[in-house]
C-alpha cells in the first residue's frame, strides 16, 4: 500500500511538471516581454519650431512686423500644419500610446498582449486598451478609446498599425474621430542607431467634414538624418490653397545650434535657400 501511495505521488509530480515544462516551452520566457514601438514613431520632436521653443528663438519674433518673411518663421508654419493635427485633432490618441509606456501588459494568450489603463491630461474621463498580436514577423497594434461623461462614446478603434519583430519599422494609421470615424493620418517610421531616423506623415483623408472631396489629400511631410552641418530635414509637399495645387518646401537644420535653412520656389519665388541663425533671425547663407 505505501509503494503504491509513493507511486501514485511520483506519478502525480510528473504530469505536473510535463505540463509545467509544456507551458513554458509554448510561452515566451518573459510574459510582458511584448514591446512597444517608440513614441517618437508616432511623434517626432517639433519643438525646434515651436512658438516656445527652448531652442533660443525668441518667441517675440513670431509678432514682429516682419515675422511672416522670416526664414524660421515661414518653417515653422510649414511644419506647425501637421504638429496641429496630431495635438489637437488627434490628442486624445496619441496622449493615449504616450501613457501606455507607464503601464505594463497582460499576456492573453494566443501571442496577444493587452494595456489597459485611464489617460490623464484631459477634463473628459478617457479609458484605453491597447493590443498588440504578433503574427509571423510582425506585430499587429490597435487603440480602443471609451469615454464617459459629457460626449460620452462606446469602444472606439482610434488607430491601428504594425510593427517589424526587430522594432526597426512600422506604419499606424489614425482615424479622425468617433464622430468621423475615416482614417485621417498614415504614418511611416523607421529606425536605425536606436533613433527614429525617418518618419512620414501623409494625409490620406478622402472627404472632409462637409463632406467634400480634401484637397489636402496626399500631402505629406517627411522628416529625417542626414550628414553634415545640418543634420536633420523636412520635406513638405502639401495642397496650397493660394496656388490650388501641390508646393514643395525643404527644411534643412542643424540639431546642435538649431540654426537651419528652407527652400520653398513658391513662396520666395526662387530655388535658392534662405538661412536663419541660431535665434531665428535672418541670415545670409554661407
Amino acid at each position: 500500500m505505501k509503494n503504491w501511495r509513493a507511486y501514485s505521488l511520483l506519478l502525480v509530480f510528473t504530469i505536473v511538471l510535463l505540463a509545467s515544462c509544456e507551458k513554458s516551452e509554448e510561452s515566451p520566457e518573459n510574459e510582458n516581454s511584448l514591446t512597444l514601438p517608440p513614441y517618437e514613431s508616432m511623434v517626432i520632436d517639433f519643438g525646434e519650431f515651436a512658438e516656445d521653443s527652448n531652442s533660443g528663438k525668441s518667441a517675440a519674433l513670431v509678432y514682429d512686423n516682419k515675422a511672416p518673411n522670416g526664414n524660421w518663421v515661414f518653417s515653422r508654419i510649414v511644419v506647425g500644419v501637421w504638429n496641429s493635427a496630431l495635438f489637437t485633432t488627434l490628442a486624445v490618441p496619441v496622449a493615449a500610446f504616450q501613457t501606455a509606456f507607464a503601464h505594463s501588459p497582460e499576456n492573453l494568450g494566443d501571442n496577444t498582449w493587452q494595456w489597459t489603463y485611464s489617460v490623464d491630461g484631459f477634463t473628459s474621463e478617457y479609458t484605453a486598451r491597447l493590443t498588440g498580436e504578433v503574427t509571423g514577423e510582425e506585430v499587429l497594434w490597435e487603440m480602443y478609446i471609451t469615454k464617459t461623461g459629457i460626449g460620452a462614446f462606446e469602444e472606439f478603434l482610434w488607430f491601428s498599425g504594425s510593427s517589424a519583430m526587430n522594432g526597426n519599422s512600422g506604419q499606424w494609421i489614425l482615424n479622425q474621430s468617433p464622430e468621423w470615424p475615416y482614417a485621417m493620418l498614415q504614418i511611416d517610421w523607421e529606425r536605425a542607431n536606436e533613433e527614429v531616423a525617418a518618419i512620414r506623415y501623409t494625409w490620406v483623408r478622402e472627404m472632409d467634414e462637409q463632406e467634400n472631396v480634401d484637397l489636402f489629400r496626399n500631402s505629406y511631410l517627411l522628416y529625417g538624418l542626414q550628414e553634415g552641418d545640418f543634420d536633420a530635414y523636412f520635406t513638405a509637399h502639401a495642397y496650397d490653397g493660394n496656388i490650388q495645387d501641390f508646393a514643395d518646401v525643404r527644411i534643412e537644420w542643424s540639431r546642435d545650434t538649431f540654426a537651419g535653412r528652407v527652400m520653398a520656389a513658391n513662396y520666395f519665388e526662387d530655388e535658392a535657400w534662405h538661412c536663419w541663425d541660431s535665434t531665428g533671425e535672418d541670415v545670409l547663407c554661407e
